[in-house]
């Protein structure tokens, strides 16, 4: 029974690194299931997956907004230097991440999307936030603040109105 104790070891360390998945594998390892069964339990774990980025319609056009529907901005002051975000309050304005490559859903250009050091996203050069005034999908009530926060479209650039 020694592979017991094996699979706790490989499970707690996918915890560790985030694998949602490993606690299938684990079990089919402990049973004894082919590595082509693992293969598997990976494959339609990555099609559940939602977008961390997609699309949604609003009084702008369409703009970007997260998986949960909350409109998703971009800082002036960043810029389109996606290695390090310059904004000071992540309490205000939370930092879109991912923690691997970022997937999007409809009307979003994946080859616009990227992730910087931090799990920051960007959408064509411009990193993205939320902000803790929009409580519920919909709400754009970060749109212009100082003059420097702005709804992104779905292009990915800022939409300054």
């Amino acid at each position: 029974m020694k592979s017991a104790p094996v699979a706790r070891v490989v499970l707690a360390l996918a915890l560790v690194a985030g694998v949602g998945v490993v606690t299938e594998a684990s079990k089919a390892s402990a049973t004894g299931a082919t590595s082509h069964r693992v293969e598997a339990l990976a494959k339609n774990a990555k099609k559940k997956q939602k977008p961390v980025v997609k699309t949604a319609q609003s009084n702008l056009g369409t703009i970007l907004v997260n998986a949960k529907g909350k409109t998703i901005y971009a800082f002036d002051v960043d810029g389109t230097d996606t290695s390090k975000s310059k904004c000071n309050c992540p309490s205000v304005w939370r930092p879109v991440e991912s923690k691997g490559k970022p997937r999007g859903g409809s009307g979003v250009t994946s080859s616009k999307l990227s992730v910087n050091s931090s799990k920051q996203v960007a959408y064509n050069d411009h990193l993205l936030y939320t902000y803790s005034g929009d409580s519920s999908a919909g709400q754009m009530n970060g749109q212009g603040i100082g003059g420097v926060w702005h709804v992104v479209g779905s292009d990915g650039e800022p939409i300054r109105q």
